[in-house]
């Protein structure tokens, strides 16, 4: 599993075996991913230099 397949895991509330979901979430907790979510979190919705005027 990497970290694109864990999140998806749980933005789908994917339910998993035990070992499955304990390496899961301890990919999850990383210090790099905690970082790496607030960091999108904190993205504004729309990115104006990406605006097309139709």
């Amino acid at each position: 599993m990497y970290a694109p397949v864990a999140t998806r895991f749980v933005t789908y509330d994917v339910s998993l075996p035990k070992v499955a979901a304990d390496y899961r979430d301890r990919i999850v907790a990383m210090p790099e991913m905690t970082e790496w979510a607030a960091a999108a979190l904190a993205e504004p919705e729309d990115i104006e230099e990406l605006e097309v005027e139709l």
